[in-house]
């Protein structure tokens, strides 16, 4: 997720953009490409064949907005989260593209993308070096593919934000039909797979060099993103939390959310024995203060930088919600659910949930806190969470990572 962070076509707040030169010849594709290399193709299409409906078709539903509102109200306050689970919705909601979008983009001073499938298609299963595009009449079609190497979207194109002007380019892996398919001849796919970010994204149409721009030419604010057809609730709720986590403003903190972290406040020291020999003399902990910042520390060496929240969104007061950090180095969030209890001691322990396994950190009872040099109290019954992928990056390359942080993107 270097380039665009997670489905990066919305834009939104937050969102740091690189540029990436990859060279791509015309239509003849890049060279040196392995007879053996299909890109990310591959992985998409998994061992059997995977089909995909378009995402947004999905999530968009309304019986998925407590969801949505959950993870926009730990960044910016339950109050607030109507407002924003709305503005991302309609950030990606657009059913315009090509000159009509740019039009009406610069007509009402926005940036909507249409994120759905076009030309009538309404899902596509990939499969081996194949692709079955089934249409909303019910008729599907088959086609052969070949890999021609990686190429630009928005090479050269460039947006405003937060008055620095950045580039919007992000490589795409290419591939063309070997027989005439028209508005399926060509499909670019980004990085994104059901392992890494729970969707894919990608574009398709009859003319390589139209599908290259990105805030113009035919194809212009429209990126299409699919989920596997056969995905289940965890899954939905995975993507969704990384869709609010990458587009959600971090440049300022709501009252609403500043109140939902008071236990987050102090110095939290990472229960570590679990985790072998190796880490048996390793001290890692984090402090927080009350305007949420956090610093990591390991072997008394600062490690991270950070910005906490947190939200109670389970049963009030069960110490069951969302935890989620913004990196303020690496500019990239990330969310984790999270329990908050005491233990047979009477300590107060935060333990972390995450695909890539669980950690705790006991709290310190009324220790002074390093940052702000307050006391510092908790109160065991409205829950908080703990630290995020990149406190543990601390421990350096090859180091386990308890939380890991997604390089991947959502609109």
């Amino acid at each position: 997720m270097k380039l665009i962070n997670k489905m990066a076509s919305v834009l939104f707040a937050g969102i740091i953009m690189t540029s990436l030169t990859v060279s791509a010849s015309a239509e003849n594709g890049s060279s040196g490409i392995s007879s053996d290399d299909f890109g990310v193709w591959t992985e998409i299409a998994g061992e059997n064949g995977t089909s995909y409906n378009n995402l947004f078709d999905l999530i968009l539903d309304e019986k998925y907005t407590p969801i949505w509102n959950n993870y926009c109200s730990t960044i910016v306050g339950e109050e607030n989260a109507d407002y924003f689970t709305a503005a991302l919705k309609s950030s990606i909601g657009a059913t315009v593209y090509g000159q009509e979008a740019i039009d009406k983009n610069a007509e009402i001073g926005s940036m909507e993308f249409d994120c759905y499938f076009i030309n009538n298609a309404v899902q596509f299963t990939f499969k081996d070096r194949t692709a079955v595009v089934t249409l909303t009449d019910g008729s599907k079609s088959i086609h052969n593919y070949e890999y021609l190497g990686k190429y630009n979207i928005g090479d050269g194109e460039t947006m405003s934000w937060n008055g620095m002007e950045m580039s919007v380019a992000f490589p795409c892996d290419v591939y063309k039909s070997t027989d005439e398919a028209g508005e399926f001849n060509y499909f670019f796919f980004r990085e994104d797979t059901m392992n890494t970010t729970y969707h894919i994204e990608f574009r398709y149409g009859s003319d390589l060099k139209e599908l290259q721009g990105y805030f113009k030419g035919k194809y212009a604010y429209w990126l299409g993103a699919g989920i596997d057809a056969n995905a289940d609730a965890e899954t939905v709720e995975k993507v969704i939390a990384l869709f609010c986590m990458e587009n959600m403003d971090y440049s300022s903190r709501t009252d609403s959310s500043l109140a939902q972290i008071s236990d987050l406040v102090g110095i939290w020291d990472a229960d570590l024995s679990g985790f072998g020999d190796a880490y048996v003399s390793v001290e890692l902990y984090l402090d927080i203060d009350k305007t949420g910042h956090g610093v990591t520390y390991m072997n008394g060496e600062k490690t991270r930088d950070f910005n906490a929240y947190m939200y109670d969104s389970g049963e009030k007061g069960d110490g069951e919600g969302i935890y989620a950090a913004y990196d303020n180095v690496a500019f990239e969030a990330e969310s984790a659910k999270y329990t908050l209890k005491e233990n047979s001691s009477g300590e107060l322990v935060l333990t972390l949930f995450a695909d890539d396994g669980t950690i705790s950190y006991i709290k310190r009872g009324l220790a002074a806190n390093a940052s702000t040099n307050e006391p510092v109290s908790s109160n065991p019954e409205t829950g908080v969470g703990g630290i995020s992928a990149f406190i543990l990056a601390a421990f350096g390359a090859g180091a386990l990572m308890i939380i890991s942080v997604r390089f991947s993107k959502v609109k």
